[in-house]
């Protein structure tokens, strides 16, 4: 059963009106960009019938955590990290790696996409509002919404991130901490990958903080780092037996991100921005006297831009 994720509820409560719509219309308003320009044109794109791991190629090529599926021109689903850390050992579609391919490595991640994807996609147009993305992504918890071009066809993306960048004008120098999520969903350095999946799946996280016995921070496992095992073929080189079940036994603090961007809570939010820009990072760990005080991801960034 997937768990509540508090992150989520935490921002519905924070962020919306009792209406249910986002708090972010007079700022819209002030300013509201042509959705054309928000929107990320080169996206992972795949049919239907491509295979899991072509996908994941992709993903790990494009440093992107989605792939659109599209079929006879239009958009037919979306895959997503979240839908293949399901699928390889984190929730209820694992049992399909077990009774139907009998943990293979190789035949598992020769599904077709078709059968991970999302189906149910919530899309928008380019002639939409900024407003109409921003709701749905807060009221329903989307980071990634695709976009239409007037033919009906992909014409890319918009992100958290791509809005971060379009408004980076209006950060200001208010204190991380009046940013962060106090609430981290984390992990002790000895969990399996086979634990951290789990833990994605069930509350809804694309990183999670690896903390040691006596609660340090040891590094942070992330959608990035797992793609990239996965979609560089460093998987196959690591399990030698060739079975899945290899696999989620590794540690995961063998494949925490090589770069991690750590900041104090006094931090300015702009130079927290800059610095986030610059190592193309989509997080920072929040971090005072050597303990672990928050997170900071784009969507954070976000809500503060969008409601300052």
């Amino acid at each position: 059963m997937k768990l509540p994720n508090p992150r989520r509820i935490y921002e519905r409560a924070r962020w919306l009106r009792s209406d249910g719509k986002p708090n972010f219309r007079a700022v819209i308003h002030e300013r509201e960009p042509e959705l054309r320009s928000l929107i990320i044109p080169k996206v992972p794109v795949a049919s239907p019938q491509t295979p899991l791991l072509k996908c994941l190629e992709e993903m790990h090529s494009q440093s992107f955590r989605a792939t659109v599926i599209v079929k006879a021109g239009e958009v037919a689903g979306l895959l997503t990290f979240h839908d293949v850390a399901d699928y390889i050992g984190g929730g209820s579609r694992f049992r399909i790696v077990v009774e139907r391919y009998g943990g293979n490595i190789y035949k598992v991640f020769s599904i077709p996409s078709q059968e991970l994807m999302s189906r149910n996609v919530v899309y928008v147009k380019v002639s939409d509002t900024l407003e109409k993305v921003l709701e749905l992504m807060v009221s329903q918890g989307f980071g990634l919404i695709p976009v239409l071009d007037p033919s009906g066809g992909l014409a890319g993306v918009v992100t958290e991130g791509s809005i971060v960048k379009a408004f980076s004008g209006r950060i200001g120098k208010k204190p991380v901490s009046e940013v962060m999520t106090k609430t981290v969903i984390t992990a002790i350095e000895d969990s399996t990958l086979h634990e951290i999946f789990r833990l994605m799946v069930s509350m809804g996280v694309r990183r999670i903080p690896l903390l040691s016995k006596d609660n340090r921070l040891t590094g942070v496992i992330t959608w990035r780092g797992l793609v990239d095992l996965i979609g560089s073929h460093k998987i196959f080189e690591l399990v030698s037996s060739g079975l899945v079940q290899d696999l989620l036994k590794l540690r995961a603090v063998d494949f925490v991100d090589s770069e991690v961007l750590i900041v104090e809570p006094t931090t300015p939010l702009e130079v927290l921005i800059r610095d986030m820009f610059e190592k193309n990072l989509d997080y920072a760990i929040v971090v005072e006297d050597e303990t672990l005080r928050g997170i900071v991801t784009e969507r954070d960034i976000m809500y503060s831009i969008l409601t300052s």
